[in-house]
């Protein structure tokens, strides 16, 4: 199957200077589909005889034809990074945000050793299966209504005067019967016949094939994100909670050939921005649990209804310590911040009464910028100086060494003046 790898922001065509020899006419017409499809996707943006890619990290796969795209913190094609590298901190990131989730014995299979993210998507969702499978699918009751010779169950009577008026010798009945054939186990099986579908090699048929035997003889089902949403919290729902998560994912961003020539698309993508700010919650929110309370996305309100958000909020458990941290997936222009981000940074100081607010960039070399402002901030009955810096932290060299250091330890030294 070709792989094609590309950062984000990057262009590709089946002509001309971004011309790659694996992406056809055929699979622009797809995504112009898909583009129409989905009201002007965030994804990426038409060019002539190609793509554009935005800030979304993810895979795409058109017939095919597979199109990763890769996060990067620098734009200028200055990295020292290569694709293979970026491709780790993206499973990283995905992971540490609990977007790949996966059974404690598939650690060791997380480094990507196959072609794409999307099928790494696929082998864990087998993995899930399988698991479920093992430990027995549960059984649920159901309402059946069918024609039968003898009365047994509650006659349906307006399917009776319908069906029967003539054959007084059949009775239409409804029965509750108590199986594996529920809508919970329709929804995984969608999923399963859309890897069928999608899984292009020949690594992992063998073990779809078997799975598809041992799964139950079930009604093909149109699934729709209000089943998901229909799904009630109970603890026989519980482990097949990572099963249901993946198959939302491929289920609901799967676009069918809808016209002759086409082909099938399905893109699993994710907002860097998002994902960056998630990504430094969650780490700070693990490293720095004994000593700090880190909250995300607090509020306070601000003019009439609205309301500031920041980030993340740090608070010391034992002193009176209180950081505001802002996360930004870009490298500002000529590495200073613009005069929004430190108006929004200046309110965050006042309203959260902190001294020191930070601008959290990605990069490839740890620095920071520290800056005051020149209005005091009346903090603990006076007057005091407060300030916002800009921090650039080192991601590669985090995920390549995470065994060996903490990413807590340059941001908690970002806030130190």
């Amino acid at each position: 199957m070709p792989n094609i790898q590309l950062f984000e922001y990057q262009s590709i065509t089946y002509k001309g200077s971004y011309a790659h020899p694996a992406f056809k006419a055929e699979h622009l017409r797809a995504f112009e589909s898909y583009f129409q499809q989905n009201e002007r996707t965030p994804y990426f943006e038409l060019i002539p005889k190609g793509v554009r890619f935005k800030s979304y990290v993810g895979v795409i796969q058109i017939g095919n034809l597979v199109i990763e795209v890769l996060p990067k913190a620098d734009r200028q094609n200055r990295s020292k990074a290569d694709k293979s590298t970026w491709q780790d901190v993206l499973l990283d990131m995905l992971r540490t945000c609990h977007l790949l989730k996966a059974q404690q014995s598939s650690q060791a299979n997380l480094k990507l050793k196959r072609n794409s993210i999307l099928e790494l998507y696929f082998l864990l969702y087998l993995e899930e299966l399988e698991s479920l499978i093992k430990k027995g699918l549960i059984k649920k009751y159901r309402q059946e209504h069918s024609q039968q010779k003898a009365l047994k169950g509650a006659l349906v009577f307006a399917e009776q005067i319908k069906h029967n008026l003539v054959h007084k010798e059949r009775f239409f009945v409804r029965n509750q019967a108590y199986d594996r054939e529920h809508q919970l186990h329709q929804i995984l099986h969608e999923a399963l016949l859309l890897i069928a579908q999608l899984d292009q090699g020949s690594q992992l048929k063998d073990r779809i094939g078997r799975l598809l035997l041992d799964f139950p003889d079930l009604e093909r089902l149109k699934v729709k994100a209000q089943h998901f949403e229909r799904i009630p919290a109970d603890r026989k729902h519980a482990p097949y909670e990572r099963a249901l998560e993946i198959a939302k994912l491929l289920l609901l961003n799967f676009r069918p050939d809808l016209k002759a020539g086409q082909q099938n698309m399905i893109a699993l993508m994710f907002d860097m921005n998002q994902l960056w700010e998630e990504y430094i919650y969650r780490v700070l929110k693990r490293e720095l649990k004994d000593d700090w309370i880190v909250e995300g996305q607090s509020r306070r309100r601000f003019w009439e209804k609205k309301q500031i958000r920041p980030d993340i909020v740090l608070r010391h458990r034992r002193r009176p310590e209180v950081y505001v941290i802002d996360t930004k997936w870009k490298l500002p222009e000529k590495l200073k911040p613009s005069d929004n981000d430190l108006k929004q940074m200046f309110a965050y100081n006042h309203y959260w009464d902190c001294t020191h607010s930070l601008l959290l960039y990605p990069a490839e070399e740890e620095s920071k910028f520290h800056g005051s402002y020149s209005k005091q901030i009346f903090l603990d009955d006076r007057l005091q100086d407060h300030y916002c810096s800009m921090g650039f932290l080192d991601l590669v060299d985090y995920v390549q060494n995470k065994r060996h250091r903490n990413l807590s330890i340059p941001i908690l030294d970002m806030l130190s003046i």
